[in-house]
């Protein structure tokens, strides 16, 4: 099976690569936007040697976006794992939030993924396949009693809404869509105090990817493959 995870020089889109290829049965495709600097890639790529490319994207680029899509050619992909997300400016509030900052955000949170979500389409098995994004149970509407945090969970309940429509359109195509929360992992974004390991994160949504394997719904799981609530 080949999967693409996008985002993949550190955190869990790196963790997610080596769970993949650790497991067996995984070719995998890995992108950053700078491979010469992604020093972890290329030592797993050493590691299993002819089961993992490392490809240039940036997918704030449509450029790129464009040019990665063509690169794949014919092949198809079972898993297709787009893991984008910024953190937004440090104020992290609406009131005070510049256009920049906003545009940047939802840009890169939300719109891109979609953006590059829908150029794979054609590159992902039927009946089999499986499209995700990375999201946040801080985007769930109806899981928001807590506050805070204005503009990221603004940027990923439109990550989540843009996956609805996006699942919504496929029409015949049998392909599963997958809104992913991932937990609040010990990474640069989530900070030294997460409680859940970037192995533990990876390990689970190994598993929700390969059992919602022909599923054909859309839904939003956390990396236990519980449901979360929209």
């Amino acid at each position: 099976m080949l999967a693409l995870i996008v985002g993949a020089n550190r955190g869990i889109g790196l963790g997610l690569v080596q769970e993949l290829l650790g497991r067996g049965g995984w070719d995998v495709i890995a992108t950053a936007r700078r491979p010469e600097q992604a020093t972890a890639l290329q030592e797993l790529a050493a590691s299993y040697e002819g089961r993992l490319s490392i490809e240039p994207l940036d997918i704030d680029d449509s450029v790129q976006a464009d040019g990665f899509a063509a690169r794949l050619g014919g092949r198809l992909l079972d898993v297709a794992l787009i893991n984008a997300g910024v953190a937004g400016p440090e104020h992290r509030s609406a009131q005070q939030a510049t256009r920049e900052e906003i545009g940047a955000l939802m840009l890169t949170n939300a719109v891109a993924p979609i953006r590059l979500g829908r150029r794979l389409l054609d590159h992902i098995r039927d009946k089999t396949g499986i499209l995700a994004f990375t999201s946040s149970v801080l985007g769930s509407i109806g899981g928001n009693d807590a506050g805070g945090h204005e503009l990221y969970r603004a940027s990923k309940a439109a990550l989540n809404s843009l996956t609805r429509s996006l699942s919504a359109s496929l029409g015949e195509r049998h392909i599963t869509v997958l809104t992913l929360h991932p937990g609040w992992v010990r990474t640069d974004m989530g900070g030294p105090g997460a409680p859940l390991s970037v192995q533990d994160s990876v390990r689970g949504l190994a598993d929700v990817l390969e059992r919602e394997r022909g599923s054909g719904a859309h839904r939003f799981l956390d990396y236990a493959g519980h449901e979360v609530a929209w």
